[in-house]
């Protein structure tokens, strides 16, 4: 009964590679690599060019398999996507945008990488046990899967006569704005779920259950437990009076999709009336004292009474992320006889105003070898007519010239306008040398464009509080790298094999680990940290101390696009007062160009000439921009 053209798409997806796409290395690096090494190419495995495409395509994917017409895109807001997607899709739905939305959140990352990255970063839990809030808790365990929901106006629900599983009340966002990119930070949790109360006209000692964000991390608990007692205030001494649990007991930790599994777990527990249990608890971690507080963990189900004759059973569920990103989200079980808000007919409902206008208050460019806004402008404003595509100067392997020529491209690579090195000052921001050093080029291309934005705008570090960061990325294809050099174990003693060595396992270790050094970097704590698709809005955020929702967007070549209609719709709800808006795109890796020509072939000739007879493809172009938004009344005042 609804029209498919109004129903959109909007989950969270972790921006991370899938074995995949990792495949895309394997194939056209490896090759170079294998022949490099051997004079040819013995191990080539072939892939899909569009797994090239794995952080927007799953929502792209599902909107095209179901028919849905009202959009789609994914979100990375690491931990918190889940219910960052659910509160842009409520938006979407309560503005009339849509009639009804799929949202939720995947995780299915090449599985390997999140072992090797989370071993990095010493979160994993030795006894690959997940405790959340015990005293023997030591790290999480990681989980795949995905949680989607459907999502209506009650009062159309009604009109279906769908089931209802539960109303959303309130979804209340927020960014630290202080400490590390890995150390949660109670200020920043705390402005989530006051938010979310304010918003919904709750009180916290409301509800009844807490699905908390707890993943058995010591710290990452206690801090969390802190942030608990403090929203609870008067009510902090009401002994017991609260459940909190964590589904991560029961199915590990699912990163972009943790929040959809909590709500759904709360969701059923509603269903079924029962306050559900948390697995692997046995005594609280020394220093929580549960004991004292309104907060009890429970060992085995116990039935989920009311409050009273008509008052709704009320639950929150909390996901807070790498990067300080903050969600809470307030549900309660639908009662029919209870009066609640969104269940006014529509043609009751008061016209809206039209919404504010937004402005752009300062911006910044940097494409191929026109590194800042002046140069640019001179470019596409007729100043500078000089340059010509040339070929890209640091594609890796010697031997892909000939790559080319044997695949019928010629005897040379696509020409375009690359970006080559990206070089930052040490000094201009506020990361430690070794970080910078090694992040993937992504992260510290698009945090320049948006430095140089918000001094276009004559803004600095303070006052941001209520700025928000929505950046449209594509997967950084650097990313993949670490996969190949993983390989070696498996791939140097075949190559030993061909090469006609007799290597005692002694020396067969030691090759393969300068095989791996040749093949690539090795995979740290920084660089786990620097290859995180949301870090990219994360390191801005905290760069300049934005407090409002901050995240990255991926549809494609519409990320950017996404990205600034996010950001205008949070303007105009008033949920900000200022956004940095930014897209990035190193779409000149090999294995990106490559994956393009297999689709949508680029020019041949390397001209790019839009709409003339004589197009044959479009150029290869690479480069970041970001703008600085208000509302039009804001900046004028």
């Amino acid at each position: 009964r609804i029209d498919r053209t109004r129903i959109g798409v909007i989950i969270g997806n972790l921006a991370l590679p899938s074995e995949k796409s990792s495949l895309l290395t394997h194939q056209l690096l490896g090759r170079s690599f294998e022949e490099a090494l051997l004079g040819k190419s013995i191990d080539t495995v072939a892939t899909d060019p569009l797994n090239r495409y794995v952080t927007g395509l799953p929502a792209g994917i599902l909107a095209h398999a179901l028919g849905l017409g009202g959009g789609s895109f994914t979100l990375d807001a690491a931990c918190a996507s889940s219910l960052y997607a659910i509160k842009l899709a409520m938006d979407e739905l309560l503005e009339g945008r849509a009639d009804a939305m799929l949202s939720g959140g995947l995780s299915r990352p090449d599985p390997l990488y999140t072992q090797m990255g989370f071993s990095q970063l010493r979160a994993l839990s030795k006894r690959g046990i997940c405790s959340p809030f015990d005293a023997s808790g030591d790290g999480l365990v990681v989980g795949e899967g995905a949680g989607i929901f459907l999502l209506k106006r009650t009062e159309d629900a009604l009109a279906h006569g769908d089931r209802i599983y539960g109303i959303i009340r309130a979804v209340g966002l927020a960014n630290d704005v202080g400490g590390s990119l890995l150390a949660p930070m109670s200020e920043g949790q705390l402005r989530a779920m006051h938010a979310a109360y304010a918003e919904a006209g709750w009180k916290p000692a409301d509800v009844d259950l807490i699905e908390c964000h707890a993943t058995g991390t010591p710290v990452g608990d206690a801090t969390e437990v802190v942030s608990l007692r403090e929203l609870w205030g008067e009510h902090a001494a009401d002994k017991g009076r609260c459940v909190i649990g964590s589904v991560k007991s029961n199915i590990g930790h699912l990163l972009t999709a943790a929040g959809a599994a909590a709500l759904t777990k709360v969701l059923l527990a509603m269903r079924e009336e029962t306050l559900p249990p948390t697995a692997a608890f046995n005594s609280p971690q020394p220093g929580m004292e549960l004991e004292r507080s309104p907060f009890t963990i429970l060992k085995q189900t116990v039935p989920w009474k009311r409050r009273g004759d008509g008052v709704p059973r009320r639950a929150a569920v909390s996901a807070f992320g790498f990067g300080g990103i903050n969600a809470h989200l307030l549900v309660e079980e639908w009662l029919p006889a209870t009066p609640g808000r969104n269940i006014t007919p529509k043609e009751q409902q008061p016209q809206v105003d039209r919404p504010p206008t937004v402005a752009v208050v300062g911006m910044d460019a940097r494409f191929g070898p026109w590194s800042s806004l002046r140069a640019y402008q001179e470019r596409v404003l007729g100043g500078d007519s000089t340059a010509a595509p040339g070929s890209p100067g640091n594609w890796w392997g010697a031997q892909t010239a000939d790559w080319f020529r044997e695949e019928g491209l010629d005897n040379t690579p696509f020409a375009g306008f690359y970006m080559g090195d990206i070089q930052v000052p040490a000094e201009q921001f506020r990361i430690p040398p070794k970080e910078m050093e090694e992040m993937l080029p992504q992260q510290l291309l698009m945090l320049q464009s948006a430095a140089a934005a918000m001094e276009d705008a004559g803004l600095g570090r303070d006052d941001n509080l209520n700025t928000a960061v929505l950046i449209g990325i594509a997967l950084d294809l650097n990313s993949t790298n670490f996969s190949y050099r993983w390989s070696m174990v498996n791939r140097s003693k075949n190559w030993g094999s061909e090469l006609g060595s007799d290597l005692s396992p002694e020396e067969l270790n030691e090759w393969t680990a300068r095989l791996r050094d040749a093949a690539g970097a090795p995979l740290t704590a920084n660089r786990t940290m620097g290859a995180l698709g949301s870090v990219v809005a994360s390191r801005i955020a905290r760069e300049f101390r934005a407090g409002g929702p901050s995240f990255t967007l991926s549809s494609e070549e519409n990320s950017g696009i996404s990205a600034l209609e996010t950001a205008v719709r949070l303007l105009q709800k008033g949920d900000i007062n200022r956004a940095i808006v930014g897209a990035v795109d190193l779409a000149g890796d090999l294995r990106a160009v490559l994956g393009h020509h297999a689709v949508r072939p680029l020019s041949r000739a390397g001209r790019g000439v839009p709409f003339d007879s004589q197009a044959d493809g479009s150029l290869v172009g690479e480069g970041a921009a970001a703008v600085v938004l208000k509302r039009l009344e804001d900046a004028e005042r």
